[in-house]
């Protein structure tokens, strides 16, 4: 049975040190709790990542994004006080910074391919946010909304292994065409000059997991 992981995922194992990358382990190997049932899978920026597909998808029309972020406001105007409303903030901020920087981007939203990474026993999962045509070039897109900028090294890793997986799926793109957009900070990055001896690495870390995955106990 294959060992999935995802490519954030695997960037932070590798820059993480052995207990916490046990601690990582477990949340992906170990996805139902003591009694059988499925520990909730939330995602952070569902909502952000959906407007912005969708904003795409209707020819750019901002009227997506402006009723996205009302309906965003009215569900956290709506929730109990107890209740964390730090993530629905993050949202409407991030929709928010995606209008101030990248709305006037011209992208035709393809079909996703899911690319997965695979060495070994281990399967990464590398799916872009946004698989789009821009003027004729296919690109593969990662959305980072994040109030804290990842560091280089991480970025790096990302890039190169959703490229690596686009290879796996013959799409024809070129690293050049693989964009981190961090939409807090504008700021894009793209897979176009990576070290070679990255894959290398990534390699190595995938065999590290499956040496460690036997012993990463519940």
């Amino acid at each position: 049975m294959a060992i999935k992981i995802s490519v954030t995922g695997l960037a932070k194992f590798m820059k993480s040190g052995p207990a916490t990358q046990r601690t990582l382990l477990k949340t992906y190997k170990f996805q139902v709790d003591k009694n059988g049932n499925k520990r909730p899978q939330i995602v952070r920026y569902s909502e952000a990542r959906a407007a912005i597909k969708k904003y795409h998808e209707s020819g750019t029309d901002v009227a997506t994004l402006l009723t996205a972020v009302t309906a965003l406001q009215k569900k956290e105007a709506n929730l109990d006080p107890d209740k964390d409303t730090g993530r629905i903030r993050d949202n409407i901020r991030a929709i928010e910074a995606y209008m101030k920087y990248f709305s006037k981007n011209k992208f035709t939203v393809l079909e996703n391919p899911r690319p997965k990474y695979v060495h070994s026993s281990v399967e990464v999962s590398a799916s872009p946010d946004l698989f789009v045509d821009e003027g004729g070039t296919k690109k593969f897109i990662k959305l980072d909304f994040n109030s804290l900028p990842l560091d280089q090294e991480s970025i790096n890793i990302i890039l190169k292994v959703m490229h690596e997986a686009s290879v796996g799926k013959s799409l024809g793109i070129v690293p050049k065409n693989v964009v981190y957009l961090d939409v807090a900070r504008n700021v894009q990055y793209t897979g176009a000059k990576l070290n070679k001896k990255l894959k290398k690495d990534i390699d190595a870390a995938c065999e590290t997991i499956e040496d460690i995955w036997p012993k990463v106990k519940q």
